[in-house]
């Protein structure tokens, strides 16, 4: 009997059947900083002929002083117009015909150009990305077009919406002590009233190599993109160490703040619980918590609407940084209702959570979605790139990358009902109600 059960185990073995530690996708990177304190991040994947070649720099709306909001954004179109050894205009044209692209995008703490190419073009993406960080031509003349450029995309992007401002007067509540408390794109007036020296000593401080990363993703010889990595950047000069704005917090405790504006037809209210920083131990369980109440069209929040005709959506967003972080939660309403009402339908359904958590059905599905996406993520050259730079600047180690389905994977009800006690009280809000103006 007893070899019997030693040879069914075996078999079970064999077929799969008996649970066996979970081996997750892993990533070996190549890091090392150049003498101008550049840090550099390689990641060799041979599987497909195509390199990432990313630059990000620390800075962001953040890092601007209050009355000349919006220069990291407009510096990100700038830096595509031309360089002192680049023509103005050429830079797209060099990119397509060696068969790739480059874009950026900024954000509240920091800037990333990237570009994806042909991998041997390796050389071309590092002299792009060297020459905007040591060669950029900033003039009259550049920087009054690309004013024009961030202005239409801000008339674009808010000003044709009447609800287009709700986010940025959220966010001035939120942290009314702190630079985040403007928007990534700044004010029109600041941009307007700001000189050619104002920008040149933002850059300057700034998009420097000892604060910035250099990462390359994809099929590449390290031997030999470190001897080019050597000869186009370790070039460029060191500066001034930069020292991120500690945080400031804002008023705590329960408030209501009232405000109106022209062009909606229905009342709208905000509601943002004052969370943790996006490096916080607390971050991925609301992260988790955020997918559970929007994920899939029967979501909690998508309830409520069903069980409340006059609460006409219910969205919910995490607004993490590095520095600072709050949930959101917004809805549209009928004028007929109550606001209190809708008040308390999102909070009863945060209570529930805190008391029950989730079901082991829906906490195993929203590790499955999870597990999938993070996995797709070591194979998309682009994105891996950019989780190891912000790894790299904001948690201090590229290896959290590693660390990321595990991390959800681990997340228990327990946990779920932790952080839902600790976050979602009532005295840890703050309303923002927008009513109709007549």
């Amino acid at each position: 009997m007893k070899r019997a059960c030693i040879l069914i185990i075996a078999l079970l073995s064999i077929t799969g059947i008996i649970a066996r530690e979970e081996v997750f996708p892993t990533i070996k990177t190549v890091e090392y900083k150049l003498k101008n304190g550049l840090h550099v991040i390689i990641y060799q994947d041979n599987s497909s002929p195509i390199v990432n070649v990313g630059v990000m720099y620390h800075v962001g709306s953040k890092n601007e002083r209050p009355d000349r909001t919006g220069f990291a954004h407009l510096f990100e179109h700038l830096l595509f117009n031309g360089t002192k050894n680049i023509p103005e205009g050429e830079l797209e044209h060099y990119l397509r015909e060696a068969g790739g692209y480059s874009n950026a995008n900024t954000s509240a703490d920091r800037t990333y150009y990237y570009t994806i190419l042909p991998s041997h073009q390796l050389k071309l993406g590092l002299w792009i990305e060297s020459e905007r960080m040591f060669h950029p031509v900033i003039s009259e003349k550049v920087i009054g077009r690309e004013k024009e450029v961030v202005k239409e995309e801000s008339r674009q992007r808010y000003d044709i919406n009447p609800m287009g401002r709700i986010p940025e007067r959220m966010q001035a509540i939120d942290h009314e002590n702190y630079s985040y408390r403007w928007p990534v794109i700044g004010s029109m007036e600041h941009l307007d009233a700001a000189s050619l020296d104002d920008f040149k000593v933002f850059f300057n401080k700034y998009y420097i190599p000892n604060n910035a990363c250099l990462v390359l993703t994809g099929d590449v010889d390290i031997s030999e993109a470190k001897k080019y990595i050597k000869a186009y950047f370790e070039r460029i000069p060191k500066g001034r160490a930069v020292i991120q704005p500690p945080y400031i917090s804002g008023t705590n405790g329960h408030r209501i703040i009232r405000d109106s504006i022209r062009g909606i037809k229905d009342p709208h209210i905000v509601i943002s619980y004052k969370a943790v920083p996006e490096t916080h131990e607390d971050a991925v369980v609301l992260d988790f918590i955020n997918s559970h109440l929007t994920f899939t069209g029967n979501n909690p929040l998508h309830e409520i609407t069903k069980e409340n005709p006059g609460i006409l959506k219910v969205t919910s967003s995490k607004e993490l940084y590095e520095m600072a972080g709050n949930m959101w939660f917004r809805s549209s309403f009928k004028d007929t209702l109550k606001y209190e009402n809708v008040v308390e339908s999102i909070q009863d359904q945060l209570n529930n959570l805190a008391k029950n958590g989730l079901d082991e059905k829906r906490l195993s599905q929203l590790k499955h979605s999870y597990h999938s996406g993070y996995t797709d993520m070591f194979y998309n050259m682009a994105f891996l790139a950019d989780m190891l730079a912000i790894s790299y600047l904001e948690w201090g180690t590229t290896q959290r990358v590693n660390n990321l389905i595990p991390s959800v994977l681990a997340i228990t009800n327990e946990d779920i009902i932790r952080v839902s006690k600790r976050y979602f009280t009532p005295d840890n809000r703050t309303i923002l109600l927008i009513y109709p103006k007549k």
